[in-house]
C-alpha cells in the first residue's frame, strides 16, 4: 500500500477504529508514512518497498515509461516482502486493500493455500480494476487479468465494500463464495487534526474539486459547468486540487482554467497539513464523477461540514443524500451540475445546514465499520450465515 492518499487515510482511520474496540491492528505500508499512530494497539509499520503518489512533475515520455518499469518492479518487491513477512507473523488475520494489476490477486490466491490458519479478507474500494496509466473512466478487462481476480475473490474468507450496489457488482462480477459485507465511509480526523475552520455562512462563493485529476471524476465536465456558473456569479471560483493522472493533459486543463477565469488550478499531491486550508475556504465540494462506487472526497467534505454536489452514480446517493446532506445531479449534465452549484454558491444558509447535517452523518461511521469487520473476521461463517437468513 502507498504511504499516503485516500486508500493509505482510509486504512488509518479503520485500523484506529479496530484498536478503539481493543485489536491488535497493523497497517503495513512504505516508506514515511503520512500519518503515523499513537494509540495502543495500532501500529503502522513502513516495510513495503512502495512509493508516495505525490510526483507530479511533467516529465518526458521516456522518463515516465521508465519510471512505470521501475515502480512496476518495486510492486513486485513488495508483494515478494509481504508474502515473506506473513508467512512468517502468521497473523490471525490479513485484510489487503485494492488490487489493480493481475500479479496482484495471483499472490492472494497462493498465499491462501498457506495461511489457512489465517482470515484473509478484502476491502474492495473499486470491485472493478481500473488502469492507472489509461482512461481511467472504464474498468480493466481481459482473460489473465479476470481469471486472476476471480481465483483471489474465490478464496477469500470474506469482503468488505461501501455499499449496497457495490456489493451487488463485486459479487455477480467475481461469483465469490465468501460473504461481502457492506461497511460505511467514515470521517478523516486524521487529515482535520484540530484545525478549526470558519463556518460555512462566512465563506465566499468558491467550489471545492478534491483529489486525483482523472478522466473518471468528471474534471471536464465540471469545467463546463463553471463556465456556466460564471455567467450567473462573476466572482464565483473553483479550487482544482490534487495529483494529476496519467489520463488528463495537464496542459490543456490548465490552459482551459486560464481561459475561463476564476480558477486556481493546484497540479499536485496536496500534502496532509494543507488540506484544512482548502476545505476552510470552500463554501461547496463538487464530485462530478461518470463513473464512481464511492467517494473518500465526500466524507472528507463533511469532516469539514461542507456540503457536496455530486453525480447520481454508484453508491454516492447513500452517502450524499439529495437535499439533506448535499445535492445529486445526473452524471456527465454539466447544466445540471452548474444550477446545483449555483444555488448553494447564492445560498450560503442552505449549504450550512446540508454541511451541517453531512458531518453529523459521518460522526459514528467508523465505529460502525470497526463492529462489521471485526466480527466479519471472528467468524466469517457466522456472517455468510446472516446474510444468507
Amino acid at each position: 500500500m502507498s504511504p499516503s492518499g485516500g486508500l493509505f487515510q482510509f486504512a488509518f482511520e479503520l485500523g484506529s477504529a479496530l484498536a478503539a474496540r481493543g485489536e491488535c491492528v497493523e497497517l503495513w505500508t512504505g516508506p514515511r508514512p503520512e500519518l503515523d499512530s499513537t494509540q495502543r494497539g495500532f501500529t503502522v509499520r513502513p516495510v513495503l518497498p512502495t512509493w508516495h503518489p505525490g510526483d507530479t512533475e511533467v516529465h518526458s515520455r521516456v522518463f515516465r515509461l521508465a519510471r512505470r518499469a521501475v515502480r512496476a518492479a518495486q510492486l513486485v518487491l513488495a508483494w515478494t516482502v509481504l508474502s515473506v513477512r506473513l508467512l512468517a507473523t502468521r497473523p490471525r488475520a490479513v485484510l489487503w486493500s485494492q488490487w489493480r494489476f493481475a500479479f496482484e490477486p495471483l499472490f492472494v490466491a497462493a498465499l491462501a493455500t498457506v495461511l489457512r490458519a489465517s482470515t484473509l479478507g478484502l476491502i474492495a474500494h473499486e470491485p472493478l480494476p481500473r488502469s492507472d496509466a489509461k482512461d481511467t473512466s472504464t474498468p480493466k478487462s481481459g482473460k489473465l487479468l479476470t481469471r486472476a481476480f476471480r481465483a483471489a475473490w474465490q478464496r477469500l474468507d470474506v469482503a468488505f465494500v461501501l455499499g449496497p450496489r457495490t456489493r451487488d457488482m463485486a459479487v455477480s462480477y467475481w461469483q465469490p463464495r465468501c460473504p461481502v459485507v457492506v461497511i460505511p465511509h467514515g470521517a478523516e480526523p486524521g487529515l482535520r487534526g484540530g484545525t478549526q475552520v470558519r463556518a460555512v455562512t462566512d465563506t465566499e462563493p468558491v467550489v471545492l474539486f478534491f483529489g486525483v485529476w482523472s478522466k473518471y471524476k468528471g474534471i471536464e465536465i465540471l469545467l463546463d459547468a463553471f463556465v456556466l456558473v460564471r455567467d450567473q456569479i462573476p466572482e464565483a471560483r473553483l479550487v482544482l486540487a490534487g495529483a494529476p493522472s496519467a489520463d488528463i493533459d495537464v496542459a490543456a486543463v490548465l490552459e482551459r482554467c486560464d481561459r475561463i477565469g476564476n480558477i486556481d488550478a493546484r497540479p499536485g499531491y496536496v500534502a496532509v497539513d494543507d488540506v484544512a486550508g482548502l476545505f476552510d475556504a470552500a463554501r461547496v465540494v463538487a464530485t462530478p464523477y461518470i463513473r464512481a462506487t464511492q467517494s473518500g472526497v465526500a466524507h472528507l467534505a463533511y469532516t469539514f461540514g461542507r456540503p457536496v454536489v455530486a453525480s447520481d452514480i454508484g453508491d454516492l446517493a447513500d452517502v450524499i443524500v439529495d437535499r439533506a446532506t448535499g445535492l445529486l445531479v445526473e452524471p456527465a449534465d454539466a447544466t445540471a451540475l452548474a444550477v446545483a452549484l449555483v444555488e448553494l454558491l447564492r445560498d450560503p444558509e442552505l449549504a450550512a445546514r446540508l454541511g451541517a447535517a453531512g458531518e453529523a452523518s459521518v460522526t459514528d461511521a467508523w465505529a460502525v465499520a470497526a463492529e462489521r469487520v471485526a466480527d466479519a473476521l471472528a467468524d466469517p461463517k457466522h456472517v455468510a450465515q446472516k446474510e444468507n437468513q
